[in-house]
């Protein structure tokens, strides 16, 4: 029986950044997705990120949060945001915890001050994002965390933003920019020259994994093991594993299409015109997981990983042993790009 545990949901496809990675915003159907849809998806889930576009956007947000939480009661929720909406978002994290307290809320900053608001294409994308974080720590909201998608245009501001989390008190999660067709309608592949692979590019990350693995925390031990991967990612050295989309992951989009991932976009069916089980094991599900099992991308996302993670337990932990001595020697080193 395939139990998928972990769900990224597009509530929508409105977006008001203009973000250099992402083309979501150029898109014009409506959203079909409505919070009575979350009654239909599978129970097993364990984690689901709430996305879009921006999901602030959908005046009905905290219903989504209230029908995933009554179907899925063992799921961790995350919503991510640009932060945009200062105001709005600020009232809605008011009540969303009511509805579930473990709720966590994902703020992107992908730099300080103009190289941030040069990413997402919005003047003043910044100071709405600080604004905003200032605003829920004053009322002491703990699920808070910072997500910074890297790129070539801000690489060498990845210790810069680790630095202002440590200072804000709150989580840092990295990622790689990927190509991703479904909803972002990027093209796998093309941040290959967006990236042009610095030569200094091993200086920030091992500056940042360093501190994370010197710290006393293991959820920064397994970031700074995510981020090395991250860099592998990026330098052209990913970890070969046997992807799971379409088995333990898959992606649903605001036009209630369930891609098995995110970035190959097969469809296997849609949550809205189907029973889940209708398409979920059907034959054309099938080819989506094959399809995945065989996929030369080996993506580096939290999303489609955690069941690496979940299965190389071992593995991740005789890292993590030996990076951190390697790092309060002072001698951690990530494995240099070949010139």
């Amino acid at each position: 029986m395939l139990s998928p545990t972990d769900a990224v949901i597009a509530v929508t496809h409105r977006c008001n950044a203009r973000c250099v990675m992402c083309n979501v915003w150029k898109r014009e159907e409506p959203d079909r997705l409505a919070p009575e849809h979350m009654r239909r998806l599978p129970v097993s889930l364990k984690t689901v990120n709430l996305s879009g576009g921006e999901p602030f956007l959908r005046e009905d947000l905290p219903e989504f949060v209230r029908e995933i939480r009554r179907r899925c009661p063992r799921a961790v929720i995350t919503i991510s945001t640009n932060a945009f909406l200062c105001d709005r978002i600020e009232s809605m994290m008011d009540e969303i915890p009511r509805i579930d307290p473990t709720v966590r809320l994902a703020v992107s900053l992908d730099g300080l001050g103009d190289v941030h608001d040069n990413i997402r294409g919005v003047p003043g994308a910044y100071e709405k994002a600080i604004t905003l974080i200032g605003r829920l720590r004053a009322k002491r909201y703990g699920g808070l965390r910072l997500s910074m998608t890297l790129s070539r245009g801000n690489l060498e501001q990845l210790c810069d933003v680790a630095e202002l989390a440590d200072q804000l008190g709150v989580e840092l999660g990295v990622l790689a920019a990927h190509g991703v067709k479904t909803h972002l309608e990027v093209e796998p592949g093309v941040f290959g020259d967006f990236l042009e692979k610095p030569a200094w590019l091993h200086e920030p990350f091992e500056a940042v994994i360093s501190r994370w693995l010197k710290s006393s925390d293991p959820r920064r031990w397994m970031r700074a093991h995510f981020a090395a991967w991250t860099y592998y990612y990026l330098t052209d050295r990913p970890w070969r594993y046997t992807c799971r989309a379409g088995e333990d992951f898959f992606f649903l989009q605001a036009d209630g299409c369930v891609y098995h991932c995110s970035v190959q976009g097969k469809v296997m069916g849609n949550i809205i015109d189907q029973p889940w089980e209708a398409f979920w094991y059907s034959p054309t599900a099938e080819e989506a997981r094959k399809a995945a099992r065989n996929c030369p991308e080996h993506c580096w996302m939290i999303c489609t990983v955690r069941s690496v993670y979940r299965k190389k337990v071992k593995r991740i932990l005789l890292w993590i042993l030996w990076a951190k001595f390697r790092a309060h020697l002072g001698r951690f080193r990530l494995k240099r790009q070949k010139k």
